[in-house]
């Protein structure tokens, strides 16, 4: 692949592929776009979820006893575990869809970015919904990602600083459990970009003002736990003292952020300590463990590798720290290099927690092209790495119905049943993210410059 033009504006910096140099075409994107959104329109934002059952009173009972290692625990889950390989539907029978602010946040955002790469055209006609995807004006998508900002802040959780999301199911984990409606730092960064977006987009007060509010709860009511000189892992939420590396740089890269936004040091004194224990979890060969001091997750896996590299990525374009920049170098060249086959394809794991049974998670797909994308100009095996998961994704993942597989376990059989949380939401945003450094209609003065992650 070859990097033919760059662009910076204020911070950001985003490269732009000819299309020919593209494996896939911006027509195919645009088609791809327009049968997952056709597909979206159809069945609405409610969902299920790979969590559905395990909310249940017997999946927590199950998962409890699991995690305790009690022989008990593997009998309750295998079952199931097996019916989520050949008949994911018979979660009908015990929930209904719901909604899940993560992926609602992921597909304004996505929607903000069809918006930038249309803008400059002329303002949407009444009737513009019966156009294709490609033909439909700039505000058209503008538009939906308002719809989708107003109906975030129904499901904002009260009784904190400020607006905050968790999931909408009871969630029973290695470290403990947490009820539906507990706010966490994995799923409210992911509204503070498509609030901040829609400010820097249409310079509305309200989305600014919403966006304040989340960096109050981030800094508020998340927990630091000290874990050496000036560093402190964040707490996941606002219930907990664990040691979760991504977490750490979800809430450092909110406050970074938001200490520019807002002229507010102390949010960025707060997040410096967050990014030295990320520099200082670092393993020699690159890697981030999943979390420090707990043997239950010690594990390295690939989309949360990810969430490390590109939250640290984005919170340097504020601090320009050549430390930060080297951590990013030495973890993305080992992902590159452990956490891909031959051909590409990515692995789950490095360290895995427990036997595999997925060949290919979609999950990793989505961020390995966002992650690209993003880190793109400064590495462009990145780049190159993004360009082949979005043509394996268009080409191979694709279903009939408009929305992609959501895994492939080993043997070949796939999981077509979409779940929007996990990854319908991290895929649409990932090709959305490809669009806009592939297309030609991509106007460098734009808030195309400020791809989503």
């Amino acid at each position: 692949m070859q990097i033919v033009e760059f662009f910076m504006k204020e911070k950001f910096r985003v490269k732009v592929i000819s299309e020919a140099e593209a494996g896939c075409s911006v027509d195919e994107l645009w088609t791809a776009v327009e049968r997952f959104t056709e597909w979206l329109e159809k069945t609405g934002y409610g969902s299920y979820d790979p969590y559905d059952f395990w909310g249940t009173a017997y999946g927590k009972l199950a998962r409890r006893l699991y995690y305790r290692k009690n022989p008990v625990g593997v009998l309750l889950t295998a079952p199931f575990i097996l019916l989520e390989i050949v008949y994911p539907g018979y979660r009908r029978l015990f929930v209904r869809r719901d909604r899940y602010p993560t992926a609602d946040a992921q597909l304004g955002l996505a929607f903000l970015n069809l918006y930038s790469a249309k803008s400059g055209q002329v303002p949407a006609k009444a009737g513009a919904e019966k156009y294709s995807a490609k033909e439909r004006p700039a505000e058209f998508w503008l538009r939906r990602a308002k719809v989708v900002a107003a109906d975030l802040l129904k499901q904002s959780i009260p009784g904190y600083k400020g607006n905050c999301w968790g999931y909408p199911f009871d969630w029973q984990h290695v470290n403990g459990f947490m009820p539906r409606g507990t706010p966490h730092i994995t799923a409210t960064p992911y509204c503070y970009e498509l609030f901040t977006r829609l400010y820097d987009l249409t310079g509305e007060d309200q989305y600014l003002k919403t966006a304040e509010s989340i960096a109050a709860f981030v800094f508020e009511d998340l927990k630091d736990t000290p874990t050496g000189l000036d560093s402190a892992a964040s707490s996941y939420t606002p219930y907990d003292r664990t040691k979760v590396v991504n977490a750490s740089a979800y809430r450092a890269f909110v406050l970074v952020d938001a200490a520019e936004r807002f002229r507010n040091e102390t949010y960025r004194t707060k997040a410096c300590k967050n990014v030295r224990f990320i520099l200082q979890s670092q393993n020699s060969d690159g890697s981030w463990l999943y979390a420090i001091d707990n043997p239950a997750e010690a594990f390295i896996d690939n989309f949360h590798t990810c969430f490390v590299l590109k939250n640290l990525y984005k919170l340097n374009r504020h601090l320009k720290s050549e430390e930060i920049r080297q951590a990013v170098r030495r973890g993305y060249e080992w992902y590159r290099t452990a956490l891909f086959d031959d051909e590409d394809n990515p692995k789950s794991y490095a360290i895995a927690p427990r036997v595999e049974i997925v060949r290919t998670e979609m999950y990793n797909v989505a961020e390995a092209i966002s992650l690209g994308v993003l880190i793109g100009s400064e590495f462009p095996d990145a780049a190159v790495l993004a360009e082949r998961q979005t043509e394996k994704l268009t080409r191979n993942y694709g279903l009939s119905s408009g929305h992609w597989v959501t895994r492939v376990y080993i043997g070949g059989i796939r999981h077509t049943l979409p779940y929007l949380r996990w990854p319908q939401s991290q895929l649409f945003l990932a090709l959305t993210n490809f669009l806009m450094a592939t297309s030609k209609q991509c106007n460098p003065v734009n808030e195309c410059m400020r791809v989503a992650q």
